[in-house]
């Protein structure tokens, strides 16, 4: 462990910044990587640590940033102060106070343990033997690597907060490649895990898999009226493109005219939207944001209704409803921006996904993505572009090679007529997004 806070570094930065009566959030981030790549020409390790230091200065409703490393930490109050004045004013802006009851910890952070790298290559192996598994010999590993990452944070403010926390998160990236009599067709996929051991190594081969069979194997969807049945895995990257409605009050007038200011469903009744940084199964596992604030649970659509907003200070006090923690550091040297930790469809009121399945007498089910999902909120409209299986009478029939699920954003949500219980999630935005199995009856397919 490196000496913690750099004989008083931290201390000395927060008092210089409040000398002219400004207030002072500082903040510090101390982290360590390994990567462990793997692909045909062999093998490669890259192993890396980061500490920076960022510091916003409030005064006046305005607001001023400046982030460095330690050696030229000492720079950061009189470069902030000299961007203050040219700050542009906006209402809600100032310094993030102290949650009730909350007593200042005061506490250095100090250089995370270094990853352990044969737990790396268990799981680059596990992976290959599992994609080895799911293809049947069909699948090869082009590349894949797996990062392992740690950090601990701290943040102080002259208003009384001072808190520290850690955090860690594990990813598996890997682009694997299908052959069959009939042509080739590689795909990437990506997996995260807020801990190495709950990495789903064995469900991400599976998807790997169809991901590159599926399109080799089936044949076209016609275009019909069918009921659509779509993945979590798929179903999760249309939701998460909802997120934007909910970052504060920068879309109110966007989400207003979606609902008529309230009165109108957003989406079926059947459908919550949550986020939530303590959630099983979500990739992210956070404990306070990048202002400090306690992270929790946020329900967002309450029964096909907007009900809430992620925000942070500003957010909070503009829209006058509570801070709900979602003040996402991307990068230490960036300042906090609102951003989702687990976003998802709140599973609770679902059923088994076979249930849905054998409710369904002539549909798909597209089990796999082939296209990056191209959403418009603004013009209400989206795109799918899948691969599946043909439903018929609740048993699926043949694969499907690739099918378009296409139409008005808020028909297809509103038309939800069934979710299973079967949450899953994948990295997307700030954080991650989540859903179960959704059901669409009788939409447009082509």
């Amino acid at each position: 462990m490196t000496p913690a806070s750099d004989d008083g570094l931290f201390e000395r930065v927060l008092d210089a910044a409040a000398s002219d009566g400004s207030g002072a959030e500082l903040y510090e981030r101390r982290g360590r990587l390994l990567e462990l790549t793997e692909d045909e020409t062999g093998t490669s390790l890259l192993e890396s640590g980061e500490h920076g230091l960022a510091l916003r200065l409030f005064k006046g409703g305005r607001s001023a940033f400046a982030a460095s490393g330690p050696a030229h930490a000492l720079l950061l109050p009189s470069q902030a102060h000299a961007r203050l004045p040219r700050a542009r004013t906006r209402r809600g802006v100032r310094l993030p106070a102290p949650v009730a009851g909350e007593a200042p910890e005061g506490r250095p952070i100090g250089d995370p343990p270094a990853p352990d790298v044969d737990l790396a290559r268990t799981l680059l192996t596990g992976f290959r033997q599992a994609l080895t598994s799911s293809g049947r010999g069909s699948v090869a590993v082009r590349e894949a690597s797996v990062a392992l990452g740690e950090r601990t944070e701290r943040l102080a403010t002259t208003s009384g907060r001072d808190t520290a926390w850690g955090s860690r998160l594990a990813t598996l990236v890997a682009t694997v490649v299908g052959r069959t009599t009939g042509g080739r067709f590689s795909a990437r996929v990506v997996g995260a895990a807020p801990r190495p051991e709950e990495l789903p190594v064995a469900r991400l081969a599976r998807h790997a898999a169809d991901r590159v069979l599926l399109p080799l194997h089936g044949r076209p969807f016609d275009a019909t009226r069918a009921d659509v049945l779509l993945d979590p895995l798929v179903a999760s990257h249309l939701v998460g493109r909802l997120a934007p409605l909910f970052l504060g009050d920068d879309e109110e007038a966007l989400l207003a005219a979606r609902t008529r200011d309230g009165r109108d469903a957003l989406a079926s009744p059947l459908v919550s939207i949550v986020d939530d940084a303590t959630v099983s199964g979500g990739l992210v596992r956070g404990v306070r944001d990048g202002e400090g604030t306690p992270q929790g649970r946020t329900r967002l659509v309450e029964r096909g209704l907007s009900s809430g907003r992620l925000t942070d200070t500003a957010a909070a006090l503009r829209l006058s409803r509570p801070l709900s923690g979602n003040a996402i550091r991307v990068a230490w040297s960036d300042a906090p921006r609102i951003g989702v930790t687990n976003f998802f469809v709140d599973p609770s009121p679902g059923v088994s996904p076979l249930d849905l399945l054998g409710s369904v007498s002539r549909g798909l089910y597209a089990a796999v993505l082939l296209e990056r999902p191209d959403v418009d909120l603004a013009a209400d409209r989206f795109r799918l572009v899948v691969a599946g299986y043909a439903v018929e009478k609740g048993r699926a029939t043949e694969r499907i090679s690739e099918a378009e699920i296409s139409g008005r954003l808020s028909e297809f949500l509103r038309g939800v007529s069934g979710i299973g219980d079967d949450l899953k999630f994948a990295i997307g935005g700030t954080g991650s997004i989540g859903s179960p199995t959704l059901l669409v009856p009788r939409w447009r397919t082509g």
